[in-house]
């Protein structure tokens, strides 16, 4: 039977279609990183405690080397040098959080509050050794009063030399706890995990609903809200690969059949 069939049908093409289905069916998270997360901070942290050293090592040179007349001037120098320290921690602060919100995102929630303590390291003890420096420093100007400049040229009891010393207490404190960070990171980075969410240990499903007996509620509450934050983010970006496969669908003329 002959019949006459105008119209318009799809074309997506074959291997097109498969393809998209199979990106779709994929972890999305992952596939977009191109493999798994990996944390970017080790050269961070190693440049903060290569300057946190050289600050020391000038301090150093400052207090053995300056002549005694110019030790007022190497004192100001180190408070400058100290204030400028706490700039390039509060920008790896920034740097780093973001880092780890990005870890988080991407689902591997367990490292990200391992790790989430010694993040805050950093800014927190450059902030408490300015503050303490601050003080020493009301201390001894309200001391020595008029007479501070004199007090500069005091040999090792000199301003300069109470800098150097807290500085080089921090610079020990930093690379105890920068040594610690980086080799965590570099473990995790080697290891190429994927993310928990995707391990199939249950650790983001059913056991997150459940609770034993004087477990942690806050803990609890934590991992669900990164799953949820993990789920709302691999739910959007399923949303935009399904719009972009929309899009992609071209209409095409089917030819009249005799």
């Amino acid at each position: 039977m002959n019949s006459e069939a105008t119209g318009a049908a799809i074309q997506t093409g074959g291997s097109v279609h498969n393809q998209d289905t199979d990106e779709l069916l994929d972890p999305v998270l992952v596939s977009d990183n191109n493999g798994p997360y990996k944390l970017k901070t080790v050269p961070a942290f190693s440049i903060h405690l290569l300057i946190s050293t050289v600050i020391s090592s000038v301090g150093i040179g400052l207090a053995v080397g300056f002549p005694a007349d110019r030790r007022c001037e190497a004192y100001f120098i180190m408070l400058y040098l100290r204030a400028t320290f706490w700039v390039i921690t509060f920008l790896l602060d920034k740097f780093t959080k973001k880092q780890h919100d990005d870890l988080r995102l991407n689902g591997y929630h367990d490292f990200h509050r391992e790790t989430k303590k010694q993040t805050d390291v950093p800014l927190q003890v450059v902030s408490l050794w300015n503050s303490a420096l601050l003080a020493v420093q009301a201390a001894i100007h309200h001391y020595y009063g008029d007479g501070f400049g004199t007090h500069c040229a005091e040999g090792w009891l000199s301003p300069i030399t109470y800098v150097t010393v807290f500085n080089v207490a921090e610079n020990l404190v930093l690379t105890a706890s920068h040594s610690f960070y980086i080799n965590k990171v570099r473990k995790f980075n080697k290891a190429k995990l994927s993310p928990d969410v995707l391990r199939g240990d249950n650790r983001a499903t059913g056991s997150l609903g459940l609770m034993q007996p004087g477990g942690d509620t806050a803990e609890l509450l934590e991992k669900q809200a990164d799953l949820i934050a993990y789920l709302r983010d691999h739910t959007h970006k399923l949303n935009q690969k399904l719009h972009q496969m929309q899009t992609s669908v071209r209409p095409v003329n089917v030819p009249q059949i005799p």
